[in-house]
């Protein structure tokens, strides 16, 4: 029995996103406020020893995509040096890269 040609998987998106209006609930510039003086009281705990500080979720991808977007994004040495081999084998021009 022949097997069947096997497709390359699709990307499947499956995390749960839930769209809640807080104005259902209440006066949504309360909880504007509420939320900013929850955010506010998390920049006011010390960080831990060697500690970055107390992200809220996304806070720090977030400003890693502004700063790769400014910088670049880093490589790994034995990546860069694949890809660079593989442009010469293509005849195309790496990117210059930049070393901070």
């Amino acid at each position: 029995m022949a097997r069947p040609a096997l497709r390359p998987r699709e990307h499947r998106q499956n995390a749960p996103l839930i769209a809640i209006d807080p104005a259902a609930f209440g006066d949504a510039d309360a909880f504007a406020a509420a939320v900013g003086t929850t955010l506010g009281t998390r920049e006011s705990p010390p960080s831990a020893d060697g500690g970055e500080g107390v992200f809220h979720p996304g806070e720090r991808s977030s400003s890693a995509a502004v700063r790769r977007a400014e910088e670049g994004v880093p490589v790994a040495g034995k990546v860069w040096r694949e890809l660079t081999r593989s442009a010469e084998r293509f005849g195309i021009t790496p990117p210059v890269t930049v070393t901070t």
